[in-house]
């Protein structure tokens, strides 16, 4: 299987993400000069991607993790500048390479999101009521208003 084939694959390119990231962060905590909050964030951020991986048809999940990796890419700078080490420099390089490795994982994320049929715009026209959002759910218990045909007359007895 090549490269191009695996980035295509819908499920394929998010265990591709998680897996990349997850050698890159725990080479990258091999040493000390990180701040615990990289832990944290590279842990929720984790997560976030395994419940993508796990639930295929959500879009929420990738979402999360498209924006956790964008943030994080902010705090590994910072952390990277802030604490870079004098000693431990094979740990800081794997926490470049996580650095660099974000904005492609970033537009995997994104492709994988738009496969799903989810976007990055958030709140687009809703008002965070539950009628807002289009959705396949049918209430069947929801009286339905029925409109009288060529011809016939509806009589209700009760009005």
């Amino acid at each position: 299987m090549d490269v191009q084939s695996a980035l295509n694959t819908m499920h394929t390119r998010l265990k591709l993400v998680a897996f990349v990231h997850f050698i890159l962060i725990v080479l990258a905590l091999e040493s000390v000069w990180l701040p615990s909050s990289y832990l944290f964030y590279n842990l929720l951020f984790l997560i976030a991607l395994f419940w993508a991986v796990h639930s295929r048809e959500s879009t929420d999940a990738v979402q999360i993790s498209a924006v956790i990796n964008g943030f994080s890419f902010f705090f590994d700078l910072l952390g990277i500048i802030l604490y870079f080490p004098t000693h431990g420099i094979i740990s800081a390089v794997f926490a470049i390479l996580n650095l660099c490795v974000r904005p492609f994982s970033l537009l995997l994320l994104q492709r994988e999101l738009s496969d799903r049929g989810g976007s990055f715009e958030f709140g687009s026209g809703s008002s965070g009521r539950v009628g807002d959002l289009p959705t396949s759910y049918e209430d069947i218990d929801a009286p339905h208003q029925q409109t009288p045909s060529h011809g016939q007359v509806n009589v209700g007895i009760f009005k």
